[in-house]
């Protein structure tokens, strides 16, 4: 069992700098944050040995097609349920949920139609599911890495965000089996160093070290870092299930990315224009957020939403029942 660690503002501070640069060196970080380099290093490494924070590495060119699907239990088995869906690969996000359906959960696959099989054929046999809704996933128009747990000021964030990335080298060319084989180690430690992956891959550091740059600069490494929500001062989550008139559809990512609470915005095609999932600071933000986005969006309409209580899987990482990770990834 993973023991409690208190999370205080130093923490709150790597953990928004890593938001932002993932990989970033400590060097680099220390004159930005206030502590040195070994300081940032030993409180990022004990965040991550207690499952407060982690860094999730993934191929985002691997999913075409996904769909945000809710799910009905037999009475009782919601949890265990929600476990069985947490091993499948193609749910990303679990989450038990109360209000309208017992689990909003994220299903992502190579293609529509292995999406459709899972759908289809591999869901339906979950015991003790009782019906299941999906919506099809048009866009995403803002997603998880975008949300900041906003511990740092704007002048340190746009600091962190113009770190210089590593040089490439003119010699450096891309290896997609390699890579893959990258991603996976990352997704188990996303600050691996190049002489890590080197020796586990049995791989010359050097050659590592020039493919990391490279795809760091094309966009190909794509991380996020994740914290428990219990601990981020947004200890609620909902989600959202709203209508918006297509004429708005283009423009509500731009209304919504500056909103604090906002993590996911998808539009849906269904009976739902739009899903979004939010953190806030107590339930009582549920109601007004509603009111913040009537006023803000036009013939905006939320026909219903879902508190969430607990998050068993969060971008393939397994949490336990206090939303820690447990080292395991599920992608």
């Amino acid at each position: 069992m993973l023991q409690d660690y208190s999370v205080d503002a130093l923490d709150l501070r790597i953990i928004n700098a890593l938001q932002i640069r993932p990989r970033a060196p400590w060097t680099q970080l220390a004159p930005i944050l206030g502590a040195d380099a070994a300081t940032l290093n030993r409180r990022w490494q004990q965040l991550a040995d207690h499952g407060l924070a982690w860094i999730t590495t993934f191929d985002w060119n691997a999913w075409e097609a996904a769909a945000l699907v809710e799910i009905n239990c037999h009475s009782g088995a919601n949890t265990q349920v929600a476990l069985a869906l947490a091993e499948s690969p193609e749910a990303i996000a679990v989450d038990l949920t109360a209000g309208g359906r017992d689990i909003v959960a994220t299903v992502a696959a190579r293609d529509s139609h292995a999406l459709g099989k899972y759908l289809l054929d591999e869901l339906p046999k979950v015991p003790s599911v009782a019906s299941v809704r999906s919506h099809p996933i048009a866009r995403t128009l803002i997603d998880g890495r975008s949300w900041r747990v906003r511990a740092l000021d704007a002048h340190e964030s746009a600091r962190i965000a113009g770190l210089p990335l590593p040089a490439t080298s003119r010699s450096a060319t891309r290896n997609p089996e390699l890579e893959r084989a990258m991603l996976a180690l990352l997704n188990r430690d996303g600050r691996a160093s190049a002489t890590r992956i080197a020796s586990e891959l049995d791989q010359n550091p050097r050659h590592i070290r020039e493919l990391l740059a490279l795809m760091q600069r094309s966009g190909s490494l794509i991380q996020r870092t994740d914290l428990a929500r219990s601990r981020s001062g947004w200890p609620v989550s909902a989600w959202h299930f709203m209508r918006v008139p297509a004429t708005k559809l283009e423009g509500i990512a731009g209304r919504l990315e500056n909103l604090p609470e906002v993590r996911l915005v998808s539009h849906t095609v269904g009976p739902h224009d739009v899903i979004m999932d939010v953190w806030l600071k107590d339930l009582g933000q549920v109601q007004r957020l509603e009111q913040a986005l009537e006023i803000r969006l036009s013939g905006l309409a939320i026909s219903d939403r879902s508190v969430v209580l607990r998050t068993v899987k969060q971008m393939g990482q397994i949490l336990d029942d206090q939303g820690r990770s447990m080292g395991r990834s599920r992608l």
